[in-house]
């Protein structure tokens, strides 16, 4: 049975000291960005407990922003306030990221479970349909919830979407093999987290990483000295592929071709996981909006300006 805790959750609410520094990070970015934000909880039975974050207009029309594969919920605040006035904005900690339980993915079906605990949220907070928001493998999530699920309103993807090609970077690859991912991630461990953590945002999260907060290295940072959910994680990670060979959820062009609901997508010309001619076609086939971002990553509402938040406002805005 869902059930959902109705206090907002503090710092010292939470159990392990990791958990503790995590929630303080969290909130300090969040206060970078003068954002409102509560923490809450969400017991769900697909994935246990389910923590998310809330901010905005409570009579707004709901929106649900869901992160990528290494990243959290409260890597998305520095967008957040381009929809606070408007907007109800929910933004969940996927299954072994940020707050929520950190299960391990092994032998599950990955297609379920990675929209399971979405719809029991949706449930519980009384949400017939939201617009979706999806970063990277969020966005790989937010096509299913658009093809399995009545959940999704309009469908916005920033970013390259996980789901439209099985085509990636050897790096990633060798993380999916197990036993050789256990390796590289103790070898990434060795490091100083601050620094691994700015090192991984210029290598492939912004092509520009002047705009991005000392709050926001310090951010993940915190999220990689939790070690559950970096067990967790990598236990995702042997599941999306097979000795290199990435997941089928990876190709889902033939599906998303046919989602009926309005669809924009936000793409930066620098995007380190795949080009916008990787998506554009498939825009093209959706009758989608797509814009392309000159200059902007895999996550660019963490470059300098505001064209993300404008595009992404302007597609939600309808």
């Amino acid at each position: 049975m869902t059930t959902v805790d109705s206090q907002p959750s503090s710092p010292a609410s939470w159990a392990t000291e990791p958990e503790q520094r995590y929630a303080r990070r969290q909130s300090a970015l969040a206060d970078r960005y003068d954002v409102a934000v509560e923490s809450r909880t969400v017991e769900t039975d697909a994935a246990g407990q389910i923590h998310y974050l809330v901010a905005g207009d409570p009579d707004g029309q709901p929106v649900v922003l869901l992160h990528g594969v290494s990243t959290t919920a409260a890597t998305w605040l520095p967008m957040v306030p381009a929809l606070t006035d408007d907007y109800r904005v929910y933004i969940p900690d996927r299954p072994g990221r940020g707050l929520s339980a950190a299960p391990s993915y092994r032998g599950r079906n990955l297609r379920w479970f990675m929209v399971g605990y979405l719809v029991e949220l949706f449930d519980e907070l009384g949400l017939d349909q939201a617009h979706v928001v999806g970063n990277s493998l969020g966005g790989q999530q937010a096509f299913l919830l658009a093809l399995d699920t009545d959940c999704v309103d309009r469908l916005c993807l920033v970013g390259a979407p996980g789901g439209l090609s099985r085509e990636f970077a050897l790096a990633f690859r060798l993380l999916t093999v197990r036993g050789l991912n256990r390796l590289l991630f103790w070898l990434n461990g060795l490091g100083d987290p601050f620094e691994t953590a700015q090192q991984q945002t210029e290598q492939t999260l912004v092509a520009d990483n002047s705009a991005v907060s000392t709050e926001f290295y310090e951010l993940l940072a915190a999220s990689s000295e939790m070690p559950d959910r970096q067990r967790s994680l990598r236990s995702l990670q042997s599941a999306q592929g097979s000795f290199g060979r990435m997941h089928e959820l990876f190709d889902l062009r033939e599906e998303v071709v046919d989602i009926d609901r309005p669809t924009g997508f936000v793409w930066g010309s620098e995007d380190s996981f795949w080009e916008p001619a990787v998506g554009r076609p498939v825009a093209e086939q959706m009758g989608a909006e797509f814009h392309e971002l000159t200059d902007h990553g895999h996550m660019p509402w963490l470059e300098p300006g505001e064209q993300t938040e404008t595009a992404v406002r302007s597609f939600l805005d309808g």
